[in-house]
């Protein structure tokens, strides 16, 4: 786990009049759901502002962060960016369910920022709104050739049924 997004927040506990903000960047590995991923050692850059909220420390900001992603109908791979709004409370005892936990005098940022952004990649992502898929029969991209085999929206498996009217 990587240490860029811890952050000291002694002045905030001593003059919670303050305002903090920070511009961080760093990496964290291990983000994915099952058709998009951040790519290990992929920049994520926070930019935000904490500051005293009784009784903890709110931070608000935005996380922002190249994704690669697999379309669920061609299986093709590309890659974008997200910008992850996010509003988290630490406190100091935070039980990592409803906040998280303030160490002393410091943050760290690191697992709220995975949070939010493995909560905001696609589950089902396309590779465009149009896409074709893949041929049930031949399995080419229908994106990139038309394989001249008919697709009237039934799995051949099937067909033997259509017997039986």
């Amino acid at each position: 786990m990587t240490k860029e997004f811890r952050v000291s927040v002694t002045k905030l506990l001593h003059r919670p009049e303050l305002i903090v903000d920070i511009d961080l960047v760093g990496t964290i590995d291990d983000m994915f759901v099952s058709s998009a991923r951040v790519p290990d050692g992929a920049e994520v850059h926070l930019v935000g502002r904490l500051e005293a909220a009784h009784p903890g420390i709110l931070f608000t900001g935005n996380a922002k962060v190249e994704i690669i992603t697999e379309c669920r109908r061609c299986l093709r791979e590309s890659g974008d960016d997200i910008n992850v709004e996010i509003r988290e409370l630490y406190l100091q005892d935070g039980d990592e369910e409803e906040s998280y936990p303030l160490e002393g005098e410091f943050i760290d940022l690191t697992e709220m920022v995975r949070d939010s952004i493995v909560l905001a990649l696609p589950a089902a992502p396309l590779c465009r709104p149009d896409c074709k898929g893949l041929c049930q029969f031949c399995g080419a991209n229908r994106n990139d050739i038309d394989c001249m085999h008919d697709d009237d929206g039934t799995d051949p498996r099937f067909r033997v049924l259509d017997q039986l009217k």
